[in-house]
């Protein structure tokens, strides 16, 4: 099989279904995989570590750019599409799956003109140009949500819901008490937790909010877990070396957490993140109430996730331009209000799926014994 996971917050979901995928086929050890990347994209990393071949091909965005920007768009993806066609040549796969994003389509025609079965997964709840294109000549669309059905009505018969596919990890510490996860990041049982999460990079806005919230939240009676991200380590570092003691105590910086975001989760009452893909399956899975701030320019991705989860009562919504007057109060009137917080977390519950990437394996196994017929 063919995996092309598109780029950023895609890679993840991917992943997932391809350990899901592995675990399935164990015993029969007939699994072969090979992932096809973008130049400049991160999963290169990430893909070499779980011991999977990768290939990187050109590929490129159209929109919003601009005549230039389209020309140069379209013209790397021919040039991905020339690079693509030997990799799948050679490689013979039986089933191709994608999340999304430019490097897709290249991937997909060559797979198309070779019959090549494809299954899209779509992680946000809208889809964008890439996954409308190439769905048209999918054999399934996988969704996270039943919302986003009504992007696929030519696809009625083979859109499935599935849920989104959660890390092998973060269903491991599902089962972790909430005490045993303080303890594992050395905070208190006793203290309202709140999580923050501005992505593997970071989230400037975010973490400058928090940053000025946070000495006014510890005299709550709150403790803070902060995921700054990589470029946002240093400036917060800087900015926690000048609190006063009881708020260092209370508040926990991380450059990033990957591994153990499980436990991060599983530690905390409340979590104030981007609306990224990611948000619609791992904060329902461990019932966390959500504070999102979908990023202002990333198209209407994150505002439709945050939409999901807000119109079902598990989140609040804030723009970015006015997380630093509302944040605070905010954050300060839910860890008050623990009636509020209890129906928002049985409201994260509720949207609960956690066996997306079971059943995103099983469908690329039915769909790759079709193909080999």
């Amino acid at each position: 099989m063919i995996c092309a996971g598109g780029t950023g917050g895609h890679v993840y979901p991917a992943m997932a279904a391809v350990a899901s995928l592995r675990e399935s086929r164990l015993n029969s050890g007939d699994l072969n995989l090979l992932w096809i990347g973008s130049v400049g994209g991160i999963e290169r990393d990430i893909v070499i570590k779980a011991g999977i071949e990768i290939e990187i091909i050109h590929s490129g965005g159209v929109v919003g750019r601009g005549f230039v920007g389209v020309c140069v768009g379209l013209w790397k993806v021919m040039i991905g599409a020339i690079q693509a066609w030997p990799l799948i040549s050679h490689f013979k796969p039986n089933a191709i799956f994608v999340t999304g994003g430019y490097t897709a389509i290249p991937v997909v025609l060559c797979g198309w003109l070779r019959r090549i079965p494809v299954a899209i997964y779509l992680p946000d709840v809208e889809p964008g140009l890439a996954v409308r294109v190439i769905s048209r000549i999918a054999k399934r669309v996988l969704i996270t949500a039943e919302i986003s059905r009504k992007f696929f009505k030519f696809m009625k018969n083979k859109t499935i819901v599935t849920g989104y596919p959660l890390r092998p990890e973060l269903l491991r510490d599902m089962q972790v008490s909430t005490t045993k996860a303080r303890e594992h990041f050395g905070i208190s049982c006793s203290r309202k937790t709140i999580l923050v999460v501005g992505g593997s990079l970071g989230a400037r806005s975010i973490n400058m909010a928090v940053v000025n919230s946070v000495n006014e939240w510890v005299a709550k009676g709150v403790q803070v877990i902060h995921v700054t991200g990589k470029l946002g380590w240093s400036e917060v570092q800087d900015a926690w070396n000048g609190l006063h003691l009881e708020t260092k105590s209370n508040y926990r910086i991380f450059p990033y957490i990957y591994e153990d975001m499980g436990l991060a989760l599983g530690a905390s009452d409340l979590v104030v993140a981007r609306a990224g893909a990611s948000c619609l399956g791992e904060f329902p899975a461990f019932g966390l109430p959500a504070i999102l701030v979908p990023y202002p320019y990333s198209w209407r991705y994150q505002y439709s996730n945050a939409q999901l989860l807000s119109d079902s009562g598990a989140a609040i919504c804030i723009e970015d331009h006015d997380l630093k007057s509302d944040l605070t109060d905010i954050v300060t009137g839910l860890v008050d209000n623990m009636s509020v917080l209890n129906d928002m977390s049985k409201a994260a519950k509720r949207l609960s799926q956690t066996l997306g990437s079971e059943r995103i394996a099983k469908e690329l196994v039915s769909m790759a014994s079709e193909g080999s017929r």
